[in-house]
């Protein structure tokens, strides 16, 4: 089924139902990724519309830093990090002051967020008594988001985050629940499910997205739109897979570029208030496409690097958000 054949309907009509405060159906979301031809350029320009209507013009801008690194638990068949494939990955701890000095560094380039991220199922109290310093030094830093990106938690350990001053957990659910047991083992979904709620309870914001190109059809692309739609995050991460040798998905074949830009206008179609972040993998997938995700719905970038592959120069990706006179949000509190 295209968007043409559905009596009516095309992306012009329903951008113009979402802009006036309709919610789209999942028959109507797979509609948008099966477009081909020019009709994926008219969904661009409509996702464009609803982020600047419906989620502003400014772009904000993230930036992570990996905490512990390599020698994971967990067996997510993307992942450079997995103890059980034998990646080149170098396992590693950075410092406090080197998490600090990090911070400081996104702060200065204008960032809105910094999130630590750490290896591993979840963190253990001692890792959180570590970590409690420099959580602490981040959220008085101002106009600088603390973020954390420890793996599951419960609802103790999503507590005890937001009192050092977290104001935000990352926590992606990577697929929808049907595809996922293909690419994770380890643990559940529904352990995921529950890390969001915990710290939705805590009172910390939700940041959690996906990873595409990893085999899935386009009916899981939607349902993880939905299934996040539905859990109210406040900002959804998309990455395209970028294979990884002595992984799994090693042979994957990355998506090509339209393809992803697809995806980003069905999330900003299915999510019109949202955060929509472009973050790994954009440089493989999107090439000379990058600038384009912006038009495609996106308000938000990762910038910097990723956490086992480098991200792009930090001075091209300012050039281009310049010569697309795209504005930063808050650029202007930040010394």
């Amino acid at each position: 089924m295209t968007i043409q054949g559905k009596a009516g309907d095309n992306a012009g009509d329903l951008a113009q139902a979402v802009l006036a405060g309709k919610a789209i159906s999942r028959e109507e979301a797979l509609c948008l990724l099966e477009l081909t031809g020019d009709d994926r350029y008219d969904l661009f320009y409509w996702a464009n519309r609803i982020r600047q209507e419906r989620a502003g013009q400014a772009i904000s801008l993230c930036c992570i830093a990996s905490a512990r690194t390599g020698r994971c638990s967990e067996d997510c068949r993307f992942c450079a990090q997995s103890g059980h494939y034998q990646t080149t990955m170098e396992s590693r701890q950075m410092s406090l002051q080197e998490l600090q000095a990090a911070a400081e560094s996104a702060r200065k380039i204008g960032a809105h967020s910094f999130g630590i991220v750490s290896s591993g199922y979840g963190p253990t109290e001692k890792e959180l008594d570590r970590l409690e310093e420099v959580f602490q030094c981040i959220s008085q830093m101002g106009n600088l988001q603390c973020c954390a990106s420890l793996g599951c938690l419960n609802e103790q350990q999503a507590r005890r985050l937001r009192a050092m001053g977290v104001q935000r957990c990352h926590h992606n659910l990577e697929t929808s629940r049907r595809f996922f047991p293909q690419i994770v083992s380890t643990h559940s979904y529904e352990e995921r499910l529950a890390t969001i709620q915990a710290a939705k309870t805590a009172g910390m914001e939700v940041c959690s997205g996906g990873i595409f190109g990893m085999g899935e059809k386009l009916e899981d692309r939607v349902d993880l739109a939905f299934t996040l739609r539905e859990l109210d995050v406040d900002c959804v991460p998309i990455n395209f897979l970028n294979p990884i040798p002595a992984t799994p998905l090693e042979t994957a074949e990355p998506l090509p570029p339209l393809a992803a830009l697809q995806i980003i206008a069905m999330f900003r179609f299915v999510l019109p208030d949202k955060q929509i972040e472009v973050a790994g993998g954009r440089e493989k997938c999107l090439r000379d496409l990058q600038s384009w995700v912006f038009h495609a719905g996106a308000s938000r970038c990762m910038v910097g690097n990723y956490l086992t592959t480098a991200g792009r120069n930090l001075a091209d990706d300012f050039q281009m958000l310049q010569d697309l006179e795209l504005p930063l949000l808050n650029r202007e509190n930040h010394s």
